[in-house]
């Protein structure tokens, strides 16, 4: 029995080495977290549900995953909303992209100023800002905090429009 523990100490220490080898030399590069789109998904009492997909690609040769993802959404560089905290818990492949979605919804009060500003405009510009929380190789289980998300993109204002009427119809 003690053989066995001895065994599994020594393996134990070894992926720790590895792991602080992998890191010191810069090999593991972390994932490149980017806003892919924004969809209109529905009305509902509490505002207009957005699905905010980030595209993650995962340039390493083994898989990493998502715990949580924490940003704040500024619409139209005017309107900010509540704190978005997420945890998809996502594992990616390695060598690859995965899209994940965020849930977002824009409240009821901030719709009528929004559409208001943006009159005239085919689409809302909106500004992405915080952190995502991952996890390097399974086997290992590294992991990186406060990794950073800063990206900009837009969406249909005839989108916001349709949502926004069919949850004010309802």
């Amino acid at each position: 029995m003690s053989a066995v523990r001895c065994l599994l100490r020594r393996l134990l220490f070894g992926l720790l080495v590895l792991a602080a080898s992998l890191l010191s030399m810069g090999c593991v590069s972390q994932p490149l977290l980017e806003v892919y789109g924004v969809h209109v998904q529905a009305a509902s009492p509490t505002g207009v549900g957005l699905n905010m997909q980030l595209r993650v690609n995962n340039k390493n040769a083994f898989d990493v995953k998502v715990r949580s993802v924490r940003v704040l959404v500024t619409i139209a560089d005017k309107y900010t909303l509540p704190l978005i905290s997420h945890s998809p818990d996502k594992w990616l492949a390695s060598n690859g992209s995965t899209l994940i979605d965020v849930p977002v919804t824009v409240p009821w009060n901030m719709v009528t100023p929004l559409l208001a500003t943006t009159a005239g405009s085919t689409e809302v510009d909106y500004h992405v800002t915080g952190s995502a929380d991952v996890t390097a190789v399974r086997a290992l289980g590294i992991e990186v905090d406060d990794y950073e998300v800063d990206e900009d993109g837009t969406v249909s204002r005839a989108a916001l429009v349709l949502a926004a009427a069919r949850g004010v119809l309802r």
